[in-house]
């Protein structure tokens, strides 16, 4: 009954002259107004009861992420101690408050924190019968219950080497320094689960390529028989229609080319069975005494945007090992002059005479033959030339390099040579071993263009169970959660150049052979094919359910250092994972901010893996 009511309804009981109306209302009044006394009492008793509860709920939450940063008990009993203070209402006495803490293992879901509060409240009524009313309230989170996969994915280009932020340092240093720190942030994790491997972290640098690492020569899952249908780009193994060489002993086949590989200790039986070997990449490597360095290119589409596990039954799904071009010479005015990756002399084929060379004859300016001289000087002398002369596999011979082979040529494309354009340091695959990851992070160098898609399908690819790598857990798996966490300075790049190439040699091969542009329906800038492709792969990523029936990754993407209006932003907002909320897990920042960001994902990772 509310104040007003009752104060009417008790005027006119004395104005009533009744004397039944007026002994009734003298019986009834302790307990009219003990039923009034309590209303307020109880309203009173729940506001207290919620704004403890509320800073006992805020307490719990906080010192449960503060679990990533320590596990030492007293410490996190004074910092609850102290986020309960800091979170208390007005209409609580702090003196009457008991506050407790509990620190506990749970054997099937890893620790909890446990904290109380008692709360002494004095009735005003004391007629009532009651002096005072005990109130204890708990909070309590688990933490540890989920293991936790991640993918720090760090722009290597060489626009990371910029000075950034108040002091001097590049932005590469200051991510390499955010990134160590989030490690160190998520491993501590570990120590607060019981399962097996609670935490493990890959590590992807990426530039305008992705490297896998050498080591990977021979998987099944990289091409090594040349079945790819972009394996045999820009090599030409039958030379006689191009006024080149075939190589010998070739039989081409529909898949690929078998031949009398390179480099072989003895020539082929001339009766009998002849044991053939598969033409590929890895001949020209053998052929030129060189090292594959371990970048791949893109694979064709739509596998580029896909995690589908690689097969020989499907070629086109194997990764098929960077190769970059001899390109063209320049042999007279008539030519062009724009190549910058021409490491061997054109003309110095191996097994086109019996003594394995040409020469060059100075005294006439022109190339001769020693087995036919009727065909001398006929492949230079035009653009269309140099680029029959750029396709001969028969010149890929160690006594070809020229003088400044495998020289460094420039921070964005890296030394000249087959290996030309792979610019990073290789993955590493996920580990428990937070020294690991520190090494990986430290040893990354600025070098190379941008491509933003290898990076986010390489993460996906370290986290994902099936080959190339199979660290990471199954989709069936549950209670397991995978992030990805990529961070650029800048947009897709496809660095042109003025040849009949059309562009610089990437991972995604020539320009001229248009594979970024496959899977697309309308014309286009290559960059915007680029970041076309990317979004798919990101739809791609986020549109796997994991065992708990909720997107099995999770992405957070990082501009760095970005102008506004540049492309990249909107696609890594896109490409970022949405919030509870409906916000995104995307971060806009530059200079020193980027230490706050990766603390920030961080703590987000950490309140993801607390449960009330």
């Amino acid at each position: 009954m509310k104040l007003s009511a009752l104060s009417k309804t008790l005027g006119e009981f004395l104005r009533n002259e009744a004397g039944t109306y007026v002994t009734v209302f003298a019986l009834a009044t302790p307990a009219i107004f003990g039923a009034v006394s309590a209303s307020v009492e109880m309203s009173s008793i729940s506001r207290i009861r919620a704004q403890l509860q509320a800073a006992l709920d805020a307490s719990a939450l906080a010192t449960g992420k503060h679990l990533a940063i320590t596990t030492d008990e007293d410490v996190l009993a004074g910092y609850a101690r102290d986020y309960f203070d800091s979170n208390l209402g007005s209409a609580l006495e702090p003196e009457k408050i008991s506050f407790g803490f509990q620190f506990l293992d749970s054997p099937n879901s890893g620790k909890r924190i446990r904290v109380s509060a008692n709360y002494d409240y004095d009735f005003m009524m004391k007629f009532l019968g009651m002096d005072e009313l005990l109130l204890n309230i708990a909070s309590e989170v688990t933490a540890g219950n989920r293991t936790i996969e991640v993918a720090i994915v760090l722009d290597n280009s060489g626009s990371m080497d910029t000075y950034t932020g108040s002091s001097y340092e590049t932005r590469l240093e200051k991510a390499q320094e955010a990134a160590i720190a989030l490690s160190t942030q998520l491993y501590t994790l570990a120590n607060i689960s019981n399962k097996p491997d609670p935490v493990k972290i890959a590590v992807v640098p990426f530039g305008h390529s992705v490297n896998i690492g050498s080591a990977n020569r021979g998987e099944d899952w990289m091409d090594m028989n040349g079945w790819s249908s972009i394996h045999h780009e820009n090599l030409n193994w039958e030379g006689t229609s191009k006024r080149g060489d075939d190589w010998p002993e070739l039989v081409s086949y529909a898949a690929g080319y078998k031949g009398f590989a390179a480099g072989s200790e003895s020539a082929p039986p001339t009766s009998g069975t002849v044991t053939v070997d598969w033409l590929t990449r890895w001949t020209l490597f053998d052929a030129l005494n060189v090292g594959w360095e371990g970048c791949v290119e893109m694979r064709p589409w739509p596998y580029h945007t896909t995690d589908d596990t690689p097969s020989d039954l499907n070629a086109d799904t194997l990764f098929v090992p960077m190769f970059a071009p001899d390109e063209p010479d320049e042999e007279n005015s008539y030519e062009d002059d724009d190549y910058s990756n021409s490491y061997l002399d054109d003309y110095y084929r191996a097994y086109a005479n019996p003594d394995g060379l040409t020469y060059w004859d100075s005294y006439r300016g022109l190339h001769r033959l020693l087995t036919n001289i009727p065909g001398e000087g006929y492949n230079y002398g035009n653009y269309t030339r140099q680029q029959w002369r750029q396709d001969w596999a028969m010149k890929y011979n160690d006594d070809a390099k020229r003088s400044n082979f495998d020289q460094y040529y420039s921070r964005d494309l890296g030394n000249r040579g087959p290996n030309f354009g792979c610019t990073t340091d290789p993955i590493t695959p996920l580990t428990s071993q937070a020294t690991t990851i520190e090494t990986a992070i430290n040893a990354m160098d600025s070098g190379g263009y941008t491509n933003v898609q290898a990076g986010i399908a390489w993460g996906w690819r370290t986290l994902s169970p099936g080959e190339p790598f199979i660290q990471g857990r199954d989709y069936s798996v549950p209670e397991n959660d995978k992030y990805i966490i990529v961070l650029t300075d800048g947009n897709n790049t496809y660095p042109s150049q003025s040849t009949e190439n059309d562009s610089q040699y990437t991972s995604w091969g020539y320009e001229k052979h248009g594979r970024v542009f496959d899977g697309l329906s309308t014309t286009m800038s290559k960059v915007d094919a680029m970041n076309a492709h990317t979004k798919t792969t990101c739809d791609n990523i986020k549109a796997i359910i994991d065992a708990d029936n909720e997107p099995a990754y999770k992405i957070f993407t990082i501009a760095y250092d970005v102008a506004d209006g540049s492309s990249v932003k909107a696609l890594l907002h896109d490409c970022a994972s949405m919030r509870a909320d409906g916000s995104k897990y995307y971060f806009d920042v530059s200079g020193d901010a980027l230490a706050a960001a990766m603390q920030a994902i961080g703590n987000e990772i950490s309140d993801l893996r607390i449960s009330r």
